[in-house]
C-alpha cells in the first residue's frame, strides 16, 4: 500500500472586515492572537500561521505592545509565521502596482519584527490573474498557496504543480481543494476521523501524484488548535497513513524536491468549479472600485513622481506619508472589501480610509507644488505645468489658473483654448495681516480659467509659463449634433448615435444603454426570472467646439421600473438621469467618454454597449504587465449546473483595457475605474452599475443553492445593504479607439498611458487661497539656498518601454523607477538619462540587487531601477 504523509498546518484565516468591521476584528484578535501566543509559550513544539498579512500584527500590537518581544522570539524560532503581504490582496480588481506594493510593504513591515513567511499565501481570493507568478518572483517568492478558481478537468490534474506567468516566470503552486477551512478544528473522535478527516484526505489523495499532502487546520477568526501533536498522535493510531504537524514553508520545500513530478500550467484561475469565484463581482459597489482607482492614480501618476522631483531638489518630505496612504487603500483591497461583499457599515469604513488616503495625496501634491513654486520664485502671472511621465511631452494639457480678467493666454504654447470660466465676486473689507500691522482692502472680482493648451514639457519635470493678456479663443456651442477630428465623425441620425470611421465605414447605434433587473446580491449579479432587458439611447443635447476639441453633450431621462418587484408588476416607475459627454481632440485616435448617472432605481444592472461590427472569437483583456485572451461565448453555456457552483459566464474583469479584433479593425476600451465587460456578437458591454439591497441571497438563477457569505448558516440572518443600491450621482470615464489596424499590445499600452497622463499645474495664489485645500496653511519657507530653474527634468527614458511607477525606497533615500513591457517581444532600454543621480542599479521589487545592470525587459515583465541621490 502506498502510504501518504499528511502535513497539517495550524492557522487562522483573518478577514479584517466583512459583515463585521475592522474594529470588531481587532477585538476578536485580542482573544484569538493572545490565546495563540499563550499556546506557543506553553507548548514548545507548537507552530502557527497568522494568515500571511502584517497589518493584523500592526493592529494587534497597537493594543498589546507588550507582546512584541514574544512575537519577535517566536518568529525567529520559526514557530510563528507572519507576512509576506500587508493585507490579503485581491488579485483582479486592483492594479499590478497595488499588488506589488502590498507585497513589498508587507515584507518590509514584517521584517521589522523578524522575517516574513516566504510563501505567496492567498487562501481566499476570488480568483487570480495570470501574472501572480510574475509578481511573486519579482519579490523573491517562488511559490503560491491558494484556493479558488481552479478546474481539475481543465487546468491541471493535481493540486500541486508549477504555475507559469505569461512572462515565463514559474512558481510552485499548492491548491486547497476544499479551501483553507476544510478542517476548522482538529478532533480525535471516531466520528470526526471517519466522516470528516479521512474522507477529505482520500479526496486529495486521488488527485495528487505525490506522497505528501497538505491540510490546513483552521478557519475564519478561529482560535489555534491546542495540543496539535497530541491529537495527531491519537489520529495516527487509526490509519496506515502518517499525519504530522508542519508549516507552509516546509511543504513548499517538499514541492521543490519533487519538481520533476509537477506539471505546468499557464493562465488565470477564474472558474467556479471547486469554490465560488463570483465572476460578476467586478461591478458591485462601484463607488468603492472607482474611488480605489482614483487614489491609485493619485499615488502612482501624481504624488510619487512629484515626490521624486521634490527629493531631487532638496525638499524634505517624509516617505512615510506615501507609505501611510498606500496602507490606507490596501486595507480596502482585500477580496471582500474591494469586491464589495460587505455590510454598509464596512463599506463606509473602506470609503473613509480611501478618503484619508486621498487627503494625504492632495495635501502632499499641494505642499510639493508650492515648495517648488517658492524655489522658482514664480509670480502671480506665471503658472507651472508638470509632466510626471519619464519622456518629453508634446500634446494637450488642461491648465487651470486664476486671473483678474478673461482676456488672457499663455506665452510659449502652440494652442490655447478656454474651456470654461468660473467667476468670483469681489469682496469688501478683506483683512490683510502684515508685519507692520493689520489693515483692510477691497477685493476686485476675478475668475478661474480652465484651458486646453498644446505645449511641450520636459520629461518627468516641469516648466514655467507666463500668463499674458490676449484675446483668447473660447469654445462655442451649437445644436448641430455632429463632431469630427479627422479620425472619426460621430453624429446623431434618426435618434441613434452613429460613427463614421476614417475608411468611410458607418456604424449605426454606436453607443447604447442596456438595463435589466438584478436579482443578485453583493457577491453576484443574477437576472430576475421573467424579466426583459430594456435598451435605450441618449441623443438630445448640444455640441461644444473649439480649434482643438469637439464635444457632444447629450442628456436624457429614462423611466424604468423603480424596484425589483416593479420589473414584473410594472406598477411604479422611477427616473434614471444620464448625461453622456463624447469628446474628440485634434489628431487623437481616442474617443473620450464621460457618463454621469443620477440613479434612483433599485436592484438593477446598467450597461453601456459599444458596437464595432467586429465579430471575434476572443476578447483581449489587460492584466498586470500583460494581456490575456478569453473566449467569447455569446450565451452558449450548456449544462453548467452539473459541473459548476455558479454560471461560468463570460462576464469578465479587466485591469485597464479590453479589445476585440478581426485582424483588420480593432476596438479597444480604455477604462478609468470600470472593471467589468462582456462581448456579445459585435458589441462590447461595460457594466456601469450593478446594484442590490442584500449582502447574500439564496437560489439565484446564476448561482443556485445557498447564499454566499454566512447569511444562510444556522443562527445567521439576512443582511440588507441599502447603500449598495448606489443611489445618487456616479461618474464613469473611458475612452474608445476603433481603428483599421491589427491589435498591438504595446500600442494599446502606450495609448492607455497617454489617456491616464495627468493634468497638473500650479499658480502661487493671492486671489484665492482655497483653490487647493491646505494652500493657505502651508507657511512660506525662507528663500532657498539654491534657486530652482524655471524648467527642470528629473530623468528621461526612451519611449519604447512603458512607465509603471517611481516611488521612494523602503530602505534608504533612493528612488525606485519601475518600467514595464506588456508586449510579447523583449525590449531593451537604450536611451536614458539618470544624470541627477550619483549611481543606479537594477534591483528586484524588494530592493535586492541583481547581478547585472542589463536594461532589457523580458516579455510581459518589468524591471526596477534603484536611483541613488
Amino acid at each position: 500500500m502506498n502510504i501518504k504523509i499528511y502535513y497539517l498546518v495550524n492557522h487562522t484565516h483573518w478577514d479584517r472586515e466583512w459583515y463585521f468591521t475592522t474594529m470588531d476584528a481587532l477585538v476578536l484578535s485580542d482573544q484569538v492572537f493572545t490565546d495563540a501566543l499563550e499556546e506557543l509559550k506553553n507548548n514548545k513544539d507548537a507552530k502557527f500561521c497568522l494568515d500571511g498579512q502584517s497589518s493584523i500584527i500592526e493592529e494587534y500590537l497597537s493594543i498589546r505592545p507588550e507582546k512584541l518581544v514574544q512575537i519577535k522570539k517566536l518568529v525567529s524560532e520559526g514557530r510563528l509565521f507572519i507576512g509576506p503581504w500587508y493585507t490579503q490582496t485581491d488579485a483582479q480588481l486592483v492594479s499590478g502596482e497595488s499588488i506589488i506594493r502590498n507585497l513589498s510593504i508587507g515584507i518590509n513591515e514584517t521584517n521589522k519584527i523578524g522575517k516574513h513567511m516566504n510563501v505567496g499565501y492567498l487562501p481566499d481570493t476570488f480568483g487570480f490573474n495570470a501574472q501572480i507568478p510574475t509578481i511573486l518572483k519579482s519579490c523573491d517568492i517562488d511559490n503560491v498557496i491558494f484556493w479558488r478558481g481552479i478546474n481539475y478537468d481543465k487546468h491541471v490534474k493535481s493540486p500541486y504543480f508549477l504555475w507559469q506567468g505569461i512572462s515565463g516566470d514559474k512558481v510552485y503552486a499548492a491548491n486547497f481543494i476544499d479551501g483553507y477551512g476544510s478542517v476548522p478544528r482538529l478532533y480525535t473522535t471516531e466520528e470526526f476521523r471517519e466522516k470528516k478527516l479521512f474522507p477529505l484526505a482520500n479526496k486529495i489523495k486521488k488527485l495528487s501524484n505525490l506522497d505528501e499532502i497538505i491540510i490546513p487546520i483552521g478557519n475564519d477568526q478561529v482560535e489555534m488548535t491546542h495540543d496539535l501533536n497530541k491529537k495527531i498522535e491519537e489520529i495516527n493510531k487509526h490509519t496506515e497513513d502518517v499525519y504530522k504537524q508542519s508549516t507552509y514553508e516546509e511543504f513548499i520545500d517538499i514541492l521543490r524536491k519533487n519538481k520533476e513530478k509537477l506539471e505546468t500550467y499557464e493562465g488565470e484561475f477564474r472558474e467556479p468549479r471547486t469554490g465560488r469565484v463570483h465572476k460578476t463581482i467586478g461591478s458591485v459597489r462601484y463607488d468603492i472600485k472607482k474611488t480605489n482607482f482614483d487614489v491609485e492614480q493619485l499615488l502612482i501618476n501624481r504624488v510619487e513622481p512629484l515626490y521624486a522631483m521634490a527629493k531631487s531638489l532638496g525638499i524634505d518630505i517624509s516617505r512615510n506619508l506615501i507609505i501611510k496612504a498606500w496602507k490606507k487603500i490596501m486595507e480596502g483591497q482585500a477580496h471582500d472589501s474591494i469586491g464589495g461583499c460587505i455590510t454598509d457599515n464596512v463599506a463606509k469604513d473602506v470609503l473613509y480610509r480611501m478618503k484619508q488616503a486621498r487627503e494625504i495625496c492632495d495635501g502632499l501634491e499641494n505642499l510639493i507644488k508650492k515648495r517648488i513654486a517658492e524655489g522658482i520664485e514664480i509670480k502671480e502671472d506665471q503658472v507651472i505645468v508638470f509632466n510626471t511621465l519619464p519622456y518629453k511631452y508634446s500634446g494637450y494639457k488642461i491648465v487651470e489658473f486664476m486671473s483678474k480678467n478673461k482676456d488672457v493666454s499663455m506665452e510659449g504654447v502652440e494652442e490655447f483654448t478656454i474651456l470654461s470660466v468660473e467667476d468670483f465676486e469681489g469682496k469688501k473689507n478683506i483683512l490683510i495681516e502684515a508685519p507692520e500691522g493689520n489693515y483692510y482692502i477691497n477685493e476686485e472680482p476675478y475668475c478661474k480659467i480652465t484651458a486646453m493648451v498644446k505645449l511641450e514639457l520636459p520629461s518627468m519635470g516641469y516648466k514655467v509659463f507666463n500668463i499674458v493678456k490676449d484675446s483668447a479663443k473660447e469654445v462655442e456651442a451649437s445644436r448641430e449634433l455632429q463632431i469630427s477630428n479627422g479620425e472619426y465623425k460621430i453624429f446623431v441620425e434618426e435618434n441613434v448615435l452613429c460613427i463614421e470611421l476614417k475608411n468611410g465605414t458607418i456604424i449605426k447605434d454606436f453607443i447604447k444603454f442596456e438595463d435589466c433587473g438584478n436579482d443578485g446580491d453583493t457577491y453576484d449579479f443574477s437576472p430576475l426570472r421573467e424579466d426583459k432587458q430594456i435598451c435605450f439611447t441618449i441623443t438630445e443635447g448640444i455640441k461644444v467646439y473649439g480649434d482643438n476639441i469637439e464635444k457632444l453633450i447629450l442628456c436624457g431621462k429614462k423611466l424604468l421600473p423603480k424596484t425589483l418587484e416593479d420589473r414584473l408588476t410594472k406598477k411604479e416607475l422611477g427616473e434614471l438621469d444620464i448625461k453622456l459627454e463624447i469628446s474628440l481632440i485634434k489628431d487623437s485616435s481616442l474617443i473620450k467618454c464621460k457618463i454621469m448617472v443620477d440613479n434612483k432605481i433599485e436592484s438593477h444592472r446598467l450597461r453601456i454597449g459599444i458596437k464595432s461590427d467586429i465579430l471575434a472569437k476572443e476578447s483581449i483583456a489587460s492584466i498586470p504587465f500583460g494581456y490575456i485572451n478569453r473566449p467569447i461565448l455569446n450565451g452558449k453555456i450548456r449544462e453548467w449546473n452539473k459541473s459548476y457552483l455558479e454560471i461560468p459566464i463570460d462576464i469578465e474583469v479587466f485591469d485597464s483595457t479590453v479589445s476585440i479584433t478581426n485582424d483588420k479593425t480593432t476596438l479597444s476600451i480604455y477604462s478609468k475605474g470600470i472593471k467589468e465587460y462582456q462581448v456579445i456578437e459585435d458589441t462590447m458591454y461595460l457594466t456601469l452599475l450593478s446594484t442590490t439591497g442584500q449582502l447574500g441571497k439564496p437560489n439565484l438563477l446564476y448561482r443556485p443553492g445557498r447564499a454566499s457569505g454566512d447569511t444562510t448558516k444556522q443562527g445567521h440572518v439576512m443582511i440588507p445593504t441599502p447603500l449598495a443600491q448606489i443611489q445618487g450621482v456616479s461618474q464613469f470615464e473611458f475612452a474608445i479607439s476603433l481603428i483599421e489596424e491589427k491589435f498591438n499590445e504595446h500600442v494599446v499600452e502606450k495609448r492607455y498611458e497617454a489617456y491616464t497622463s495627468q493634468d497638473i499645474s500650479y499658480q502661487m495664489q493671492t486671489l484665492n487661497k482655497f483653490i487647493h485645500r491646505i494652500d493657505n496653511k502651508i507657511q512660506p519657507t525662507p528663500k532657498a539656498r539654491v534657486k530652482y530653474q524655471k524648467e527642470y527634468s528629473l530623468l528621461s527614458i526612451g519611449e519604447e518601454v512603458a512607465f509603471s511607477s517611481i516611488s521612494p525606497s523602503l530602505k534608504d533615500e533612493a528612488l525606485l523607477l519601475r518600467l514595464k513591457n506588456s508586449s510579447k517581444e523583449k525590449i531593451t532600454l537604450n536611451e536614458y538619462n539618470f544624470e541627477n543621480f550619483t549611481k543606479w542599479e537594477l534591483v528586484n521589487n524588494i530592493e535586492v540587487a541583481k547581478e547585472s545592470n542589463n536594461l532589457a525587459i523580458e516579455p510581459y515583465n518589468m524591471i526596477t531601477i534603484k536611483l541613488y541621490k
